[in-house]
Protein backbone atom coordinates (compact mmCIF):
# COMPACT_ATOMS: atom_id res chain seq x y z
CA UNK A 1 0.00 0.00 0.00
CA UNK A 2 1.76 3.10 -1.30
CA UNK A 3 2.37 6.09 1.02
CA UNK A 4 1.05 4.26 4.09
CA UNK A 5 1.98 6.18 7.23
CA UNK A 6 2.86 4.07 10.23
CA UNK A 7 1.44 6.53 12.77
CA UNK A 8 -1.99 6.32 11.10
CA UNK A 9 -2.40 2.59 11.80
CA UNK A 10 -4.18 1.36 14.93
CA UNK A 11 -1.59 -1.32 15.66
CA UNK A 12 1.09 1.37 16.02
CA UNK A 13 -1.09 3.97 17.74
CA UNK A 14 -2.85 6.89 16.04
CA UNK A 15 -3.05 9.40 18.91
CA UNK A 16 -0.68 11.91 17.32
CA UNK A 17 -2.18 11.60 13.84
CA UNK A 18 -5.72 12.03 15.21
CA UNK A 19 -4.94 15.12 17.28
CA UNK A 20 -6.55 17.66 14.94
CA UNK A 21 -9.34 15.44 13.63
CA UNK A 22 -12.93 15.07 14.83
CA UNK A 23 -12.44 11.40 15.77
CA UNK A 24 -9.55 8.95 16.19
CA UNK A 25 -8.23 7.13 13.12
CA UNK A 26 -8.99 3.43 13.23
CA UNK A 27 -7.76 0.70 10.89
CA UNK A 28 -9.34 -2.47 12.35
CA UNK A 29 -8.60 -4.78 9.44
CA UNK A 30 -4.90 -4.03 9.25
CA UNK A 31 -4.80 -4.28 13.05
CA UNK A 32 -6.47 -7.70 12.96
CA UNK A 33 -3.99 -8.92 10.37
CA UNK A 34 -1.05 -7.57 12.36
CA UNK A 35 -2.25 -9.42 15.48
CA UNK A 36 -1.90 -12.74 13.65
CA UNK A 37 1.83 -12.39 13.12
CA UNK A 38 4.75 -10.07 13.83
CA UNK A 39 4.64 -6.29 14.01
CA UNK A 40 8.02 -4.69 13.37
CA UNK A 41 8.32 -1.56 15.50
CA UNK A 42 11.64 -0.53 13.96
CA UNK A 43 11.11 -0.98 10.21
CA UNK A 44 12.57 1.59 7.83
CA UNK A 45 12.67 2.15 4.12
CA UNK A 46 16.03 2.05 2.39
CA UNK A 47 15.80 3.68 -1.04
CA UNK A 48 13.36 6.51 -1.66
CA UNK A 49 10.84 7.03 -3.28
CA UNK A 50 8.37 4.63 -5.01
CA UNK A 51 10.36 2.68 -7.59
CA UNK A 52 13.74 2.72 -5.76
CA UNK A 53 11.91 1.22 -2.76
CA UNK A 54 10.50 -1.48 -5.02
CA UNK A 55 13.93 -2.32 -6.38
CA UNK A 56 15.05 -2.81 -2.77
CA UNK A 57 12.20 -5.32 -2.38
CA UNK A 58 12.63 -7.04 -5.74
CA UNK A 59 16.42 -7.46 -5.49
CA UNK A 60 17.19 -7.42 -1.75
CA UNK A 61 19.79 -4.74 -2.48
CA UNK A 62 19.85 -1.02 -1.68
CA UNK A 63 19.45 1.05 -4.83
CA UNK A 64 20.10 4.64 -3.76
CA UNK A 65 23.92 4.44 -3.40
CA UNK A 66 24.17 3.53 -7.09
CA UNK A 67 21.28 5.23 -8.85
CA UNK A 68 17.80 6.71 -8.56
CA UNK A 69 14.42 6.08 -10.11
CA UNK A 70 14.67 3.45 -12.83
CA UNK A 71 13.81 -0.07 -14.03
CA UNK A 72 15.43 -3.34 -13.06
CA UNK A 73 18.85 -3.75 -14.66
CA UNK A 74 19.49 -6.71 -16.98
CA UNK A 75 21.86 -8.30 -14.45
CA UNK A 76 19.51 -7.97 -11.46
CA UNK A 77 18.56 -11.17 -9.71
CA UNK A 78 14.98 -10.39 -8.65
CA UNK A 79 12.81 -12.42 -6.32
CA UNK A 80 9.88 -12.72 -8.75
CA UNK A 81 11.94 -14.35 -11.50
CA UNK A 82 13.69 -16.50 -8.90
CA UNK A 83 10.32 -17.83 -7.70
CA UNK A 84 9.27 -18.42 -11.28
CA UNK A 85 12.40 -20.51 -11.90
CA UNK A 86 11.25 -22.70 -9.00
CA UNK A 87 7.84 -23.33 -10.53
CA UNK A 88 5.85 -20.65 -8.74
CA UNK A 89 2.91 -19.04 -10.56
CA UNK A 90 3.38 -15.32 -10.07
CA UNK A 91 0.51 -12.84 -10.36
CA UNK A 92 0.47 -9.04 -10.03
CA UNK A 93 -2.73 -7.10 -9.32
CA UNK A 94 -2.17 -3.36 -9.18
CA UNK A 95 -3.17 0.19 -10.03
CA UNK A 96 0.42 1.41 -9.53
CA UNK A 97 1.06 2.65 -13.07
CA UNK A 98 4.76 3.38 -12.45
CA UNK A 99 5.40 -0.36 -12.76
CA UNK A 100 4.55 -0.09 -16.47
CA UNK A 101 5.94 3.40 -16.99
CA UNK A 102 8.70 4.26 -19.46
CA UNK A 103 11.33 5.11 -16.83
CA UNK A 104 10.70 2.04 -14.67
CA UNK A 105 8.42 -0.23 -16.60
CA UNK A 106 9.86 -3.72 -16.38
CA UNK A 107 9.03 -4.70 -12.80
CA UNK A 108 6.12 -6.82 -14.07
CA UNK A 109 8.24 -8.93 -16.44
CA UNK A 110 8.73 -11.81 -13.99
CA UNK A 111 5.02 -12.37 -13.44
CA UNK A 112 3.12 -15.06 -15.32
CA UNK A 113 0.15 -12.71 -15.38
CA UNK A 114 -0.69 -9.15 -14.38
CA UNK A 115 -3.94 -7.24 -14.06
CA UNK A 116 -3.62 -3.45 -14.07
CA UNK A 117 -6.43 -1.16 -12.96
CA UNK A 118 -5.91 1.92 -15.12
CA UNK A 119 -6.34 5.61 -14.41
CA UNK A 120 -4.48 6.50 -11.22
CA UNK A 121 -2.86 9.93 -10.95
CA UNK A 122 -0.54 10.55 -13.95
CA UNK A 123 -1.35 7.23 -15.64
CA UNK A 124 -1.24 7.96 -19.43
CA UNK A 125 -4.66 6.48 -19.97
CA UNK A 126 -7.33 8.87 -21.31
CA UNK A 127 -6.18 11.42 -23.89
CA UNK A 128 -9.34 13.52 -24.34
CA UNK A 129 -9.19 16.78 -22.36
CA UNK A 130 -11.64 17.32 -19.51
CA UNK A 131 -13.78 20.38 -20.21
CA UNK A 132 -15.53 20.80 -16.86
CA UNK A 133 -13.46 23.59 -15.34
CA UNK A 134 -11.21 21.31 -13.24
CA UNK A 135 -7.99 22.50 -14.87
CA UNK A 136 -8.89 26.14 -14.29
CA UNK A 137 -9.25 25.54 -10.54
CA UNK A 138 -5.81 24.03 -9.91
CA UNK A 139 -3.73 25.59 -7.11
CA UNK A 140 -1.44 24.46 -4.26
CA UNK A 141 -4.17 22.13 -2.89
CA UNK A 142 -5.06 20.53 -6.23
CA UNK A 143 -2.05 19.94 -8.44
CA UNK A 144 -1.85 18.83 -12.06
CA UNK A 145 -2.02 15.25 -10.79
CA UNK A 146 -5.60 15.94 -9.72
CA UNK A 147 -6.53 17.16 -13.20
CA UNK A 148 -5.02 14.07 -14.86
CA UNK A 149 -6.73 11.85 -12.30
CA UNK A 150 -10.06 13.53 -13.01
CA UNK A 151 -9.46 13.30 -16.76
CA UNK A 152 -8.86 9.55 -16.46
CA UNK A 153 -12.18 9.03 -14.65
CA UNK A 154 -13.90 11.64 -16.86
CA UNK A 155 -14.70 13.81 -13.85
CA UNK A 156 -17.30 11.39 -12.53
CA UNK A 157 -18.12 10.99 -8.85
CA UNK A 158 -17.97 7.27 -8.16
CA UNK A 159 -19.41 4.86 -5.64
CA UNK A 160 -16.86 3.50 -3.15
CA UNK A 161 -16.60 0.08 -4.78
CA UNK A 162 -15.67 1.82 -8.06
CA UNK A 163 -12.69 3.60 -6.51
CA UNK A 164 -9.18 2.29 -7.19
CA UNK A 165 -8.34 0.49 -3.92
CA UNK A 166 -11.65 -1.47 -3.90
CA UNK A 167 -11.05 -2.52 -7.50
CA UNK A 168 -7.54 -3.74 -6.72
CA UNK A 169 -8.50 -5.77 -3.64
CA UNK A 170 -11.60 -7.22 -5.32
CA UNK A 171 -9.57 -8.37 -8.31
CA UNK A 172 -6.92 -9.85 -6.00
CA UNK A 173 -9.61 -11.73 -4.05
CA UNK A 174 -11.11 -13.07 -7.28
CA UNK A 175 -7.70 -14.32 -8.39
CA UNK A 176 -7.26 -16.21 -5.11
CA UNK A 177 -10.67 -17.82 -5.54
CA UNK A 178 -9.70 -19.41 -8.85
CA UNK A 179 -5.95 -19.91 -8.39
CA UNK A 180 -5.38 -20.72 -4.71
CA UNK A 181 -7.62 -23.70 -4.04
CA UNK A 182 -6.09 -26.41 -1.83
CA UNK A 183 -5.70 -28.72 -4.83
CA UNK A 184 -4.00 -26.10 -6.99
CA UNK A 185 -1.69 -25.11 -4.15
CA UNK A 186 -0.45 -28.70 -4.00
CA UNK A 187 0.17 -28.77 -7.73
CA UNK A 188 1.72 -25.33 -8.13
CA UNK A 189 2.75 -22.85 -5.42
CA UNK A 190 1.92 -19.21 -6.08
CA UNK A 191 3.11 -15.69 -5.40
CA UNK A 192 0.45 -12.97 -5.52
CA UNK A 193 1.64 -9.37 -5.30
CA UNK A 194 -1.08 -6.83 -4.56
CA UNK A 195 0.16 -3.30 -5.35
CA UNK A 196 -2.40 -0.77 -4.08
CA UNK A 197 -1.50 2.84 -5.02
CA UNK A 198 -3.81 4.27 -2.33
CA UNK A 199 -3.57 5.97 0.14
CA UNK A 200 -1.21 7.85 -2.22
CA UNK A 201 -2.78 11.07 -3.44
CA UNK A 202 -4.86 12.21 -5.37
CA UNK A 203 -7.37 11.54 -2.59
CA UNK A 204 -10.98 10.95 -3.60
CA UNK A 205 -12.66 9.11 -0.70
CA UNK A 206 -16.48 9.19 -0.33
CA UNK A 207 -17.78 12.32 1.36
CA UNK A 208 -19.19 10.44 4.35
CA UNK A 209 -15.69 9.10 5.13
CA UNK A 210 -14.23 12.62 5.04
CA UNK A 211 -17.01 14.04 7.21
CA UNK A 212 -16.26 11.69 10.10
CA UNK A 213 -12.84 13.35 10.43
CA UNK A 214 -13.77 16.83 9.19
CA UNK A 215 -17.46 17.67 9.69
CA UNK A 216 -17.11 21.10 8.08
CA UNK A 217 -16.79 19.54 4.63
CA UNK A 218 -16.19 21.98 1.76
CA UNK A 219 -16.05 21.49 -1.99
CA UNK A 220 -12.54 22.90 -2.46
CA UNK A 221 -10.65 20.24 -0.54
CA UNK A 222 -6.90 19.48 -0.90
CA UNK A 223 -7.22 16.46 -3.19
CA UNK A 224 -3.62 16.51 -4.42
CA UNK A 225 -1.37 19.04 -2.66
CA UNK A 226 1.69 20.47 -4.34
CA UNK A 227 4.88 19.18 -2.69
CA UNK A 228 6.39 22.18 -0.97
CA UNK A 229 6.72 24.12 2.27
CA UNK A 230 3.62 24.07 4.47
CA UNK A 231 3.78 27.88 4.52
CA UNK A 232 1.70 27.83 1.36
CA UNK A 233 -1.18 26.18 3.23
CA UNK A 234 -3.55 27.66 5.79
CA UNK A 235 -4.12 25.82 9.08
CA UNK A 236 -7.57 24.85 7.86
CA UNK A 237 -6.17 23.44 4.64
CA UNK A 238 -3.66 21.35 6.60
CA UNK A 239 -6.45 19.91 8.78
CA UNK A 240 -8.52 19.18 5.67
CA UNK A 241 -5.51 17.46 4.12
CA UNK A 242 -5.06 15.23 7.16
CA UNK A 243 -8.77 14.40 7.09
CA UNK A 244 -8.58 13.52 3.39
CA UNK A 245 -5.62 11.22 3.96
CA UNK A 246 -7.29 9.55 6.95
CA UNK A 247 -10.50 9.05 4.97
CA UNK A 248 -8.61 7.53 2.03
CA UNK A 249 -6.85 5.22 4.46
CA UNK A 250 -10.15 3.96 5.89
CA UNK A 251 -11.19 3.00 2.36
CA UNK A 252 -7.95 1.04 1.94
CA UNK A 253 -8.35 -0.64 5.32
CA UNK A 254 -11.96 -1.66 4.61
CA UNK A 255 -11.14 -3.29 1.29
CA UNK A 256 -7.96 -4.86 2.66
CA UNK A 257 -10.39 -6.51 5.10
CA UNK A 258 -12.46 -7.73 2.13
CA UNK A 259 -9.32 -9.31 0.70
CA UNK A 260 -8.45 -10.91 4.06
CA UNK A 261 -11.95 -12.41 4.18
CA UNK A 262 -11.05 -14.28 1.00
CA UNK A 263 -7.81 -15.44 2.63
CA UNK A 264 -10.00 -16.84 5.43
CA UNK A 265 -12.36 -18.57 2.99
CA UNK A 266 -9.47 -20.19 1.11
CA UNK A 267 -7.84 -21.26 4.40
CA UNK A 268 -4.55 -19.76 3.30
CA UNK A 269 -3.33 -19.19 6.85
CA UNK A 270 -2.05 -22.75 7.10
CA UNK A 271 0.55 -22.57 4.33
CA UNK A 272 1.03 -18.96 3.17
CA UNK A 273 3.50 -16.21 3.99
CA UNK A 274 1.73 -12.80 3.94
CA UNK A 275 3.55 -9.46 4.10
CA UNK A 276 1.91 -6.04 4.43
CA UNK A 277 4.04 -2.92 4.09
CA UNK A 278 4.64 0.30 2.15
CA UNK A 279 7.34 2.19 0.28
CA UNK A 280 7.35 5.45 2.29
CA UNK A 281 5.23 7.96 4.19
CA UNK A 282 4.07 11.50 3.42
CA UNK A 283 4.46 14.88 5.11
CA UNK A 284 1.15 16.38 6.21
CA UNK A 285 2.59 19.61 7.58
CA UNK A 286 5.20 18.14 9.94
CA UNK A 287 8.61 19.88 9.90
CA UNK A 288 7.01 22.62 7.78
CA UNK A 289 6.67 20.24 4.82
CA UNK A 290 3.86 18.89 2.64
CA UNK A 291 4.15 15.88 0.34
CA UNK A 292 7.54 14.51 -0.75
CA UNK A 293 9.66 17.56 -1.66
CA UNK A 294 13.16 17.13 -3.10
CA UNK A 295 16.31 17.79 -1.08
CA UNK A 296 14.74 17.60 2.39
CA UNK A 297 15.52 15.15 5.24
CA UNK A 298 13.51 11.93 5.22
CA UNK A 299 12.21 12.41 8.75
CA UNK A 300 10.43 9.61 10.60
CA UNK A 301 7.06 10.47 9.05
CA UNK A 302 8.61 9.44 5.74
CA UNK A 303 11.17 6.78 6.64
CA UNK A 304 9.75 4.92 9.69
CA UNK A 305 7.35 2.56 7.96
CA UNK A 306 4.80 -0.10 8.91
CA UNK A 307 5.76 -3.73 8.36
CA UNK A 308 3.53 -6.64 9.45
CA UNK A 309 4.36 -10.23 8.50
CA UNK A 310 2.38 -13.45 8.97
CA UNK A 311 4.11 -16.84 8.80
CA UNK A 312 2.20 -20.11 9.40
CA UNK A 313 4.90 -21.28 11.82
CA UNK A 314 5.45 -17.84 13.27
CA UNK A 315 4.59 -16.49 16.67
CA UNK A 316 1.19 -14.78 16.82
CA UNK A 317 0.77 -11.39 18.47
CA UNK A 318 4.50 -10.84 18.24
CA UNK A 319 6.30 -7.48 18.29
CA UNK A 320 9.91 -7.14 17.29
CA UNK A 321 12.13 -4.21 18.23
CA UNK A 322 14.92 -5.24 15.83
CA UNK A 323 15.93 -2.75 13.15
CA UNK A 324 14.79 -4.06 9.76
CA UNK A 325 14.46 -2.69 6.22
CA UNK A 326 12.71 -3.47 2.94
CA UNK A 327 15.81 -5.23 1.57
CA UNK A 328 15.14 -7.93 4.18
CA UNK A 329 11.95 -9.11 2.44
CA UNK A 330 13.76 -10.96 -0.40
CA UNK A 331 15.79 -13.26 1.89
CA UNK A 332 12.80 -13.65 4.24
CA UNK A 333 10.72 -15.00 1.35
CA UNK A 334 13.39 -17.37 0.05
CA UNK A 335 14.27 -18.55 3.58
CA UNK A 336 10.61 -19.20 4.42
CA UNK A 337 10.11 -21.19 1.21
CA UNK A 338 13.35 -23.14 1.55
CA UNK A 339 14.77 -21.75 -1.70
CA UNK A 340 18.55 -21.66 -1.94
CA UNK A 341 19.98 -18.52 -3.48
CA UNK A 342 22.03 -18.90 -6.66
CA UNK A 343 25.78 -19.10 -6.31
CA UNK A 344 28.45 -18.29 -8.88
CA UNK A 345 30.82 -21.04 -9.99
CA UNK A 346 33.67 -19.85 -12.21
CA UNK A 347 33.32 -20.88 -15.87
CA UNK A 348 30.14 -22.81 -15.14
CA UNK A 349 27.51 -20.08 -14.93
CA UNK A 350 25.20 -19.93 -11.95
CA UNK A 351 23.74 -22.86 -10.06
CA UNK A 352 21.50 -23.37 -7.09
CA UNK A 353 18.12 -22.25 -8.49
CA UNK A 354 16.88 -25.67 -9.55
CA UNK A 355 17.59 -24.75 -13.19
CA UNK A 356 21.32 -24.87 -13.81
CA UNK A 357 21.38 -22.27 -16.57
CA UNK A 358 18.52 -20.13 -15.27
CA UNK A 359 20.76 -17.21 -14.33
CA UNK A 360 23.79 -17.84 -16.53
CA UNK A 361 25.57 -14.64 -17.42
CA UNK A 362 24.49 -12.61 -14.41
CA UNK A 363 27.29 -10.51 -12.97
CA UNK A 364 28.68 -11.90 -9.73
CA UNK A 365 27.97 -8.64 -7.90
CA UNK A 366 24.25 -9.08 -8.56
CA UNK A 367 24.15 -12.20 -6.39
CA UNK A 368 25.06 -10.67 -3.03
CA UNK A 369 22.01 -9.60 -1.04
CA UNK A 370 22.14 -6.71 1.39
CA UNK A 371 19.07 -7.94 3.26
CA UNK A 372 18.86 -10.46 6.12
CA UNK A 373 16.18 -13.08 6.66
CA UNK A 374 13.56 -12.12 9.25
CA UNK A 375 12.39 -15.71 9.70
CA UNK A 376 14.01 -16.12 13.16
CA UNK A 377 12.20 -12.96 14.33
CA UNK A 378 8.90 -14.23 12.92
CA UNK A 379 9.33 -17.34 15.06
CA UNK A 380 9.87 -15.22 18.16
CA UNK A 381 13.62 -15.61 18.41
CA UNK A 382 15.68 -12.58 19.46
CA UNK A 383 18.34 -12.08 16.85
CA UNK A 384 20.06 -8.83 15.87
CA UNK A 385 19.59 -8.07 12.18
CA UNK A 386 21.60 -4.86 11.80
CA UNK A 387 23.14 -2.07 13.88
CA UNK A 388 21.64 0.80 11.88
CA UNK A 389 19.03 1.55 9.26
CA UNK A 390 20.22 3.72 6.37
CA UNK A 391 17.67 5.57 4.28
CA UNK A 392 18.35 7.79 1.29
CA UNK A 393 17.51 9.15 -2.11
CA UNK A 394 20.13 9.07 -4.86
CA UNK A 395 22.56 11.95 -4.38
CA UNK A 396 20.41 13.45 -1.63
CA UNK A 397 20.25 13.63 2.19
CA UNK A 398 20.88 10.33 3.99
CA UNK A 399 19.30 9.25 7.27
CA UNK A 400 21.34 7.03 9.64
CA UNK A 401 19.55 5.67 12.70
CA UNK A 402 20.06 3.05 15.37
CA UNK A 403 16.52 3.47 16.72
CA UNK A 404 17.66 5.74 19.57
CA UNK A 405 19.36 8.43 17.51
CA UNK A 406 18.83 9.71 13.97
CA UNK A 407 21.55 11.53 12.03
CA UNK A 408 20.85 13.39 8.78
CA UNK A 409 23.74 13.82 6.35
CA UNK A 410 23.30 16.27 3.46
CA UNK A 411 25.74 15.77 0.57
CA UNK A 412 28.64 18.18 0.39
CA UNK A 413 28.92 20.47 -2.60
CA UNK A 414 31.04 19.66 -5.68
CA UNK A 415 31.69 16.02 -4.80
CA UNK A 416 31.64 13.22 -7.35
CA UNK A 417 28.24 11.62 -8.06
CA UNK A 418 27.75 8.78 -10.54
CA UNK A 419 24.67 6.93 -11.75
CA UNK A 420 25.81 3.31 -12.09
CA UNK A 421 24.25 0.99 -14.64
CA UNK A 422 23.96 0.76 -18.40
CA UNK A 423 20.39 2.03 -18.58
CA UNK A 424 20.15 5.76 -19.00
CA UNK A 425 18.93 7.75 -15.99
CA UNK A 426 15.23 8.39 -16.28
CA UNK A 427 13.24 10.20 -13.64
CA UNK A 428 16.11 11.71 -11.67
CA UNK A 429 14.23 14.70 -10.31
CA UNK A 430 16.89 17.39 -9.77
CA UNK A 431 19.83 15.48 -11.29
CA UNK A 432 21.48 16.03 -14.68
CA UNK A 433 23.68 13.51 -16.41
CA UNK A 434 26.80 13.54 -18.50
CA UNK A 435 27.96 11.06 -21.16
CA UNK A 436 28.30 7.39 -20.28
CA UNK A 437 31.68 6.50 -18.75
CA UNK A 438 32.51 3.12 -20.30
CA UNK A 439 35.39 2.45 -17.89
CA UNK A 440 33.31 2.96 -14.74
CA UNK A 441 30.03 1.81 -16.33
CA UNK A 442 28.22 4.91 -15.11
CA UNK A 443 26.82 8.32 -16.00
CA UNK A 444 28.49 11.27 -14.23
CA UNK A 445 25.77 13.35 -12.53
CA UNK A 446 25.28 16.80 -11.08
CA UNK A 447 22.77 17.46 -8.32
CA UNK A 448 21.35 20.63 -6.79
CA UNK A 449 22.74 21.37 -3.33
CA UNK A 450 20.34 21.21 -0.40
CA UNK A 451 19.97 24.09 2.05
CA UNK A 452 19.94 21.73 5.06
CA UNK A 453 22.88 21.19 7.42
CA UNK A 454 23.63 18.09 9.51
CA UNK A 455 20.95 17.26 12.06
CA UNK A 456 20.96 14.88 15.04
CA UNK A 457 17.95 13.85 17.12
CA UNK A 458 17.62 11.85 20.35
CA UNK A 459 14.56 9.79 19.47
CA UNK A 460 13.88 8.42 22.96
CA UNK A 461 13.05 11.92 24.19
CA UNK A 462 12.24 13.62 20.90
CA UNK A 463 10.10 11.28 18.78
CA UNK A 464 8.97 14.21 16.63
CA UNK A 465 12.58 15.03 15.68
CA UNK A 466 12.07 18.66 16.56
CA UNK A 467 15.21 19.50 18.59
CA UNK A 468 18.48 19.32 16.68
CA UNK A 469 21.23 18.40 19.19
CA UNK A 470 24.11 18.11 16.69
CA UNK A 471 26.21 20.62 18.68
CA UNK A 472 25.65 18.95 22.07
CA UNK A 473 26.37 15.30 21.22
CA UNK A 474 29.44 15.22 19.04
CA UNK A 475 30.32 11.72 20.25
CA UNK A 476 26.97 10.34 18.99
CA UNK A 477 27.45 12.02 15.63
CA UNK A 478 30.91 10.44 15.34
CA UNK A 479 29.62 7.03 16.42
CA UNK A 480 26.84 7.05 13.80
CA UNK A 481 29.27 8.28 11.16
CA UNK A 482 31.55 5.33 11.84
CA UNK A 483 28.60 2.93 11.66
CA UNK A 484 27.61 4.55 8.37
CA UNK A 485 31.15 4.06 7.05
CA UNK A 486 31.04 0.43 8.15
CA UNK A 487 27.71 0.06 6.33
CA UNK A 488 29.16 1.56 3.14
CA UNK A 489 31.96 -0.98 3.25
CA UNK A 490 29.58 -3.89 3.92
CA UNK A 491 27.56 -3.23 0.75
CA UNK A 492 30.59 -2.26 -1.39
CA UNK A 493 29.08 1.16 -2.00
CA UNK A 494 30.72 3.53 -4.51
CA UNK A 495 33.96 4.90 -3.03
CA UNK A 496 33.00 8.52 -3.69
CA UNK A 497 30.16 8.34 -1.12
CA UNK A 498 32.68 8.69 1.73
CA UNK A 499 33.82 12.11 0.52
CA UNK A 500 30.35 13.20 -0.57
CA UNK A 501 28.95 12.84 2.94
CA UNK A 502 32.01 14.02 4.82
CA UNK A 503 32.80 10.76 6.55
CA UNK A 504 36.13 10.83 8.37
CA UNK A 505 37.38 7.27 8.78
CA UNK A 506 39.01 6.25 12.04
Amino acid sequence: MDTLRRDHLSCFGTEKASEFLAKPIKTPNLEKFASRGTIFNQAYLGSFPCMPARRDIWTGRYEFPWRGWGPLEDDDLDVINLLRSHGYINMLVSDHYHILERDAGNFHFGFNGWDMVRGQEHDPYVTEPLENGTKEKLNHTRSGAWYLHQKNIRGKERYEEELFAPQVFRKAASWLETNATPQLRKERPFCLMVECFDPHEPWDPPKHRIQQFYPGLKEDLPHSPVYSSSDRFSEEELVQMRAMYAAELTVVDHWFGYFMDKVDQMNLWEDTLIIATTDHGFFLGEHGLVGKPDLVPLYSEMSHIPLMVYHPDGKHGNRSSQTVQLVDLFPTITDSLGISLPTMIKDEGIVGTGHRKAWEGIAETALGLHGKSLLPLLKGEEQAIREIAVTGKFGDIIRVSDGKWSLYLPPLENHELNWYGKREPGRTFTARRGKFDHEKQCYPMTYRKTSYQRELYFLEEDTNEGINVINEYKEEEDRLLQLFYKWLQSINAPNEMVARYGVITS
